[in-house]
């Protein structure tokens, strides 16, 4: 998946949740990224970072190119955490577009930074799908 291909769905997200959209910097690895700017990233193969939140905004690093298999891993193991919870309900199934995938792999990392989600990525995968939900993601 070529991510600027869906650079208006990255940035209608991403407006509704940091001061400064115009933030959005694609790279080609994460990791080496994050190295050069002294920021730790132990995930080489991570699809979106989001750093620097706060008052002053926030910017959303977003690896160029994210090859199927990385996008199918993260789905699967959001599907994973979510038999915890319900095991009748497998929530991936309503991520059935690019689109919604690309849009929940943002979600769920700006969560991850949430105060009340710390790092608990079951917690991070219902804030990104309520949200997807409240942005209108799943309407028919």
């Amino acid at each position: 998946m070529n991510a600027r291909e869906y650079e208006d769905v990255l940035r209608r997200t991403f407006d509704n949740y940091c001061q400064m959209p115009q933030n959005i910097v694609y790279v080609e690895n994460i990791a080496e990224w994050c190295q050069k700017e002294g920021i730790p990233e132990p995930d080489t193969e991570k699809p979106v970072k989001v750093i620097s939140k706060g008052e002053a905004g926030c910017k959303m690093i977003v690896r160029e190119d994210i090859p199927d298999h990385i996008v199918h891993e993260r789905i699967n193991a959001m599907h994973i955490r979510g038999q915890v919870e319900n095991v009748a309900l497998d929530r991936a199934d309503k991520l059935d577009s690019d689109e919604k995938k690309i849009a929940y792999l943002f979600l769920s990392e700006y969560a991850l930074g949430l105060s009340d989600i710390e790092d608990n990525e079951l917690l991070a995968d219902n804030w990104a799908f309520d949200e997807m939900e409240k942005l209108g993601f799943f309407k028919k």
